[in-house]
């Protein structure tokens, strides 16, 4: 329509006037496509439709399951979408872990759980087990191996120990890390565990309060995992046997024994 525009009014005469394989030549950019586009229309209207048969109720039930398929894909690529993101989240050691459901939680007198999942016999012994969702930390290692599932001993389980440091918040200063006092983490059975070796006046001293987060600093775990989250400071009381040193109850971020899938740390520099 643009061209007939200009060749009638905007154009000279002279400038409009080609004639047989000129014109033919200046035209193939247009009449090709234009000519496919009015082929299909053509073959389209020649061509009968096949006409659905079926009973009305037959098709409303086939909308309908194809609309549950939509909502399960969308789903589906949701879930993935942020799984991706609490991979990315995983602090630097992301390439490093594998993730695995949990299939079971030890209901007797330890603290324990199974993982299954594919790859899950690549899991091995000793392996640390980390927590998934937007708060990564610490919760476990393994303890059995298996083709078909894995045992893993949570850090609250009576007796698991480790070391650490605390981590300071303040509203001045945001966070800070205290490395002087280090404290040994012991669990103690019923998603709780407790540090007892260092002295009231130190705990004073340095500020700790209630909220503030244990980290790992322990040199018999992987040096990847130096400074990842244990459990966050629940109480802060004088010991009851020796009234000199504190007694600080920890407290993971989550309910260990609920947990849905976990990472486990099946790689190493």
């Amino acid at each position: 329509m643009m061209l007939s525009l200009l060749s009638a009014f905007a154009l000279p005469r002279h400038a409009t006037e080609l004639h047989g394989s000129a014109l033919q030549t200046l035209l193939i950019p247009f009449s090709r496509p234009i000519y496919k586009i009015a082929g299909g229309i053509r073959d389209r209207a020649q061509t009968p439709q096949p006409q659905d048969t079926r009973d009305t109720r037959d098709i409303e039930q086939e909308n309908i399951a194809l609309k549950q398929q939509i909502q399960e894909m969308t789903a589906a690529i949701e879930e993935l979408q942020q799984r991706a993101g609490e991979r990315a989240s995983l602090g630097g050691f992301e390439a490093f872990c594998d993730r695995f459901e949990v299939v079971g939680a030890d209901t007797g007198l330890h603290e324990a759980i199974a993982i299954s999942g594919s790859g899950i016999e690549q899991v091995r012994v000793d392996e640390p087990v980390l927590s998934s969702g937007a708060v990564i930390a610490l919760i476990g290692r393994v303890v059995r191996a298996g083709d078909l599932t894995a045992q893993v001993r949570l850090i609250t389980d009576p007796g698991f120990t480790v070391t650490g440091h605390f981590v300071v918040y303040s509203q001045t200063s945001g966070a800070a890390e205290n490395k002087d006092l280090q404290a040994i983490i012991t669990g103690l059975g019923k998603g709780q565990m407790v540090i007892d070796n260092l002295p009231m006046e130190d705990v004073r001293h340095a500020n700790l309060q209630q909220g503030d987060w244990v980290v790992l600093d322990d040199e018999t775990w992987p040096r990847d995992l130096q400074g990842i989250r244990i459990g966050r400071i629940d109480s802060i009381e004088p010991l009851a046997r020796q009234s000199l040193f504190a007694d600080i109850r920890l407290a993971p971020e989550q309910n260990l024994m609920h947990l849905g899938d976990v990472w486990v740390m099946t790689h190493q520099r």
